[in-house]
């Protein structure tokens, strides 16, 4: 077959511009924070490493008030 080939068109390099109300704005805003101001919704690494260890502590003091443990000092 002789035919010339029916390329489409090239895409242009330009960047379409971001409409600000549009259906993209909508969309991106379901990924955004609810409140700008809001702070992670889990405690940091350090923050839990230092409940745990304070637990920790307690517990082996209750536990050493109860006589599990001996020879522990208070």
């Amino acid at each position: 077959m002789n035919t010339p080939l029916d390329l489409a068109p090239r895409p242009s390099n330009e960047l379409d511009p971001v409409r600000e109300g549009g259906e993209l704005a909508a969309f991106l805003d379901l990924f955004g924070p609810a409140e700008p101001d809001a702070g992670p919704t889990r405690p940091s690494l350090r923050a839990s490493g230092t409940r745990l260890l304070g637990w920790a502590q307690d517990s082996a003091r209750r536990a050493a008030r109860w006589g599990s443990v001996a020879g522990v000092e208070q």
